[in-house]
């Protein structure tokens, strides 16, 4: 949740800083865009909570689960950012999900 929050924030976030700037113009509109520091704290946010994961769980089954990141990601990609996603994407999201389930299971 962490991964797909903080890919969110520092989507939107960008979209407020302008590249064309010098680079001292962009590292201030990077500590300046409060969607960014957000973006930023929820990555942070979600590796303590991975490091917690990682101290409970198997690591192959944390790293599998996470592959459920990849339809959320494409719900927000619909829903926030009204991207069009294929046929073929939306394939291979669902081929991963069934290799996670038969995994998870096996």
């Amino acid at each position: 949740m962490m991964t797909v929050t903080g890919s969110t924030l520092l989507k939107l976030g960008s979209r407020s800083v302008s590249f064309d700037a010098p680079l001292f113009g962009i590292i201030m509109g990077y500590l300046t865009t409060p969607a960014l520091l957000a973006g930023f704290a929820a990555y942070a946010l979600g590796a303590f909570l991975w490091v917690y994961c990682l101290s409970q769980f198997d690591l192959s089954y944390v790293t599998f689960v996470t592959s459920f990141q990849y339809v959320l990601l494409l719900l927000v990609s619909i829903f926030i950012f009204h991207e069009q996603i294929s046929v073929m994407k939306w394939a291979g999201c669902a081929i991963i999900m069934v290799g996670v389930f038969m995994w998870l299971k096996g």
